[in-house]
């Protein structure tokens, strides 16, 4: 099976810098499932399509396929009761940055 490799926006190291050490451990192994099954989740909706959303927990990593360089970049972390509205903001602040 073809295993593909993470890549991750500063503003997500620096989520996952935050985070307290058994959640990192619990994000870290969940990516590290996801470079082998990447379309194992299904595709967001509306404003948020083309991403992909991994539920760990009470957490959400948020992420995009690359299928020509065989990576998956990872845009968000967050907790699941405000991650995508966190998220819409972020990609708000992303387009109007150029």
């Amino acid at each position: 099976m073809k295993k593909y490799k993470a890549r991750f926006t500063p503003e997500t190291s620096r989520i996952i810098a935050h985070l307290p050490p058994e959640t990192k451990r619990l994000i870290r192994a969940s990516i590290d499932e996801l470079t082998s099954q990447p379309f194992k989740e299904d595709e967001l909706q509306m404003e948020l399509s083309g991403f992909r959303s991994l539920k760990p927990k009470r957490y959400r990593i948020i992420y995009k396929v690359n299928e020509v360089d065989s990576s998956i970049d990872i845009y968000y972390v967050g907790l699941r009761k405000d991650v995508y509205e966190n998220f819409r903001r972020l990609l708000e602040k992303w387009k109007s940055e150029g």
